[in-house]
């Protein structure tokens, strides 16, 4: 679990991951170091991870969409490992109810999307079905929103 410290310390890098950490000690009035160990705890507890999330959207990818996936008993896995493969896989995650798989993929244009269906996944032998539902406008994504830690950990 993370004490409120920790929890403040990512909201300041979420920010601006760029500020230093005595800039982040002094905004939380805590010493340098000890944002340095939290920082560093963190990253090692692979809680945090510092990298730049680009916006698909800014980059011309404005065909997003979520695509539900059932493939032939026993295959999942191997039809992940397939997919997880391609640069337009956004998110992939294997779970439960009328799909094995879900996934997030993006891309410039729908003809793109076509020629990912024909060429990819139809091509992917045990896939047995798809759903597609394509996003008409994003509310909240990883590129634009921060969780909001302190109500998420403490509810």
């Amino acid at each position: 679990m993370l004490d409120e410290i920790s929890q403040k310390v990512i909201k300041e890098l979420h920010t601006d991951a760029r500020q230093s950490f005595r800039e982040i000690g002094r905004r939380l009035g805590i010493s340098e170091g000890t944002v340095r160990n939290r920082v560093r705890r963190l990253l090692k507890g692979k809680i945090l991870r510092m990298e730049a999330v680009p916006n698909p959207q800014q980059l011309g990818f404005n065909f997003i969409c979520v695509v539900g996936i059932e493939a032939k008993v026993g295959t999942p896995e191997r039809v992940e490992q397939i997919l997880v493969k391609s640069p337009n896989v956004y998110f992939l995650c294997g779970c439960t109810g009328d799909f094995d798989i879900i996934g997030i993929f993006i891309f410039r244009t729908p003809y793109e999307f076509d020629d990912f269906v024909k060429n990819v996944i139809g091509n992917i032998k045990d896939i047995t079905r798809t759903r597609t539902f394509v996003a008409m406008h994003i509310t909240k994504s990883p590129w634009g929103d921060m969780l909001d830690l302190p109500t998420l950990i403490n509810s």
